[in-house]
């Protein structure tokens, strides 16, 4: 069985430090729903076992992503481009 390379965790960690400064979700929670998201992509996760780490419920986070997504979402590929 081959197992996929993963990447270094310090590269990891600059790629979320990185994508945490692009992502600005509006409000009093937005930070950790960012850091939930952010984590969750990054490892393979779910939003639900990561949202725990954070102190948010995965509700927040979905309501965040319902609200706001969409111009969260635009802003950044604003940023990229």
């Amino acid at each position: 069985m081959v197992t996929p390379v993963l990447p270094h965790q310090n590269n990891v960690q600059q790629i979320g430090y990185k994508l945490l400064s692009m992502l600005n979700f509006k409000g009093k929670r937005g930070e950790e729903v960012a850091r939930t998201l952010i984590s969750a992509c990054l490892w393979n996760d779910s939003v639900e076992s990561k949202s725990r780490a954070y102190g948010v419920s995965p509700q927040t986070v979905r309501n965040y992503v319902e609200e706001q997504g969409v111009e969260v979402i635009e802003k950044l590929l604003e940023q990229v481009r």
